[in-house]
């Protein structure tokens, strides 16, 4: 789809924690920061460029849905809605200290929109019929888990949302997945997000990508619903939808994973053949958690961490640099837009970021958000970037998903992951 100051940080940061201390929000887990001031890493122009991106985001990207009357963010200047887009934003906007209300708003577009089997377009605004056909990638019940998180609670998903939100999740596990209910499927190449990977997902209304990152986001939507599920006493529908995710962690397992290869690819629905293309899809299992630690070793050292594949110069490339199509232009038959192949894009990095930690991989990881930061910062707020000649592209200026980029080596410092899959944990902002 469609870029002696530590001490001023060290302080807002500070003044942050204390609150959420006043207000008895932390609570104990692997991730707290036990009562300290979190830290940033020493970068004198840290401080500046977070309040930046700040006032970009807050005179560019506030926009108004008619349809509904509400207001809502986009990175994107012409002012769509997508799906994933609006949880990787939505974590840029709890950075800052953002209060969840363009969230709740965004989940709440989306869910009107909803048709009464369950259907829900993937965009506020087709720009495109094809699109208006594609369902909304699984990110709604995350996106909810973290405005919960951020609140401290789950009021704001009132009986009438809880239902729809239901209903969604049930749309995707039955209409959209076939294997006996096994693996749900992308519509085409657009529909995963990386709209010009049609070697691996096809082109309009394909309708047999079993997609590895797409069963990888409904097992995390699926639990992330169970814990919203749960916080409203709705024990039934947490144990229902646990042994929903529980159900795609063994599908990926079985179809999925390529044990001669050490790396997970798609599934064809018509051939029951995996589909050999090395997509940065492969690694959406790490964040998941869905790999072992034996196969999360081999997706890493083999791979991830393979000049020869995904660790170019501007890590990592979308594609494998030893896949056939790697480019980075356009071919004949792309859908003009964006490019997913010699391309890297800071939310697949974000997630793998966060999966290479889950899994131990620390050094690696912070390598990953040292250098993911320090080439956003050389290169400017970008819609995405070239791997191999390390340069801009697309939308210029961009004020959407990218800018995970600059909270990556803060994330890793202090051992915080936004993306966690947990309730009882509150947010911890950088700003």
């Amino acid at each position: 789809m469609r870029s002696s100051r530590r001490k001023f940080v060290g302080g807002a940061i500070a003044s942050c924690a204390a609150v959420a201390s006043r207000k008895g929000l932390w609570a104990a887990s692997d991730h707290s920061t036990n009562g300290l001031a979190p830290e940033y890493p020493a970068d004198s122009e840290l401080p500046a460029n977070l309040l930046r991106i700040d006032r970009v985001m807050k005179s560019s990207g506030i926009q108004h849905d008619a349809a509904s009357g509400r207001t809502y963010f986009s990175g994107y200047s012409y002012k769509s809605l997508y799906d994933w887009d609006s949880y990787f934003e939505g974590i840029v906007q709890m950075e800052l200290g953002w209060a969840p209300d363009y969230m709740i708003n965004g989940v709440k577009i989306f869910l009107d929109l909803q048709h009464e089997d369950g259907f829900i377009q993937r965009v506020n605004t087709p720009g495109l019929s094809e699109e208006a056909g594609e369902m909304v990638k699984p990110f709604l019940a995350q996106i909810s888990l973290l405005i919960s998180r951020k609140l401290g609670h789950t009021e704001w998903l009132d009986d009438n949302y809880y239902q729809r939100m239901h209903k969604y999740l049930t749309y995707w596990l039955t209409k959209l997945t076939k294997n006996d209910g096994a693996l749900s499927y992308w519509r085409s190449a657009p529909h995963t997000g990386m709209d010009t990977q049609h070697e691996r997902a096809g082109h309009w209304q394909a309708d047999y990508d079993n997609g590895v990152d797409l069963n990888c986001y409904l097992y995390r939507d699926c639990l992330a619903f169970a814990l919203l599920a749960e916080a409203r006493k709705n024990h039934t529908d947490a144990q229902l939808f646990r042994a929903e995710a529980e159900k795609k962690r063994k599908a990926v397992q079985k179809f999925c994973w390529d044990e001669k290869g050490g790396f997970y690819y798609d599934f064809d629905n018509r051939t029951g053949q995996q589909i050999p293309v090395k997509s940065i899809a492969g690694f959406a299992p790490l964040w998941a958690r869905i790999a072992t630690e034996d196969q999360a070793r081999r997706l890493v050292q083999e791979h991830l961490t393979n000049t020869n594949e995904f660790w170019r110069k501007f890590p990592l490339s979308s594609l494998a640099a030893t896949e056939k199509h790697y480019t980075e232009s356009y071919l004949p038959d792309d859908v003009k837009g964006s490019l997913w192949r010699a391309n890297t894009w800071i939310p697949t990095n974000y997630y793998v970021f966060h999966g290479l930690n889950a899994y131990g991989y620390r050094e690696i990881a912070t390598r990953l958000a040292n250098i993911t930061y320090q080439m956003v910062l050389k290169i400017g707020d970008r819609e995405y970037y070239s791997s191999d000649s390390a340069g801009g592209c697309g939308l210029n200026p961009f004020w959407g998903w990218s800018l995970l980029a600059y909270f990556m080596p803060w994330e890793n410092q202090n051992k915080l992951d936004p993306t966690a899959l947990r309730l009882s944990e509150p947010m911890v902002h950088a700003l």
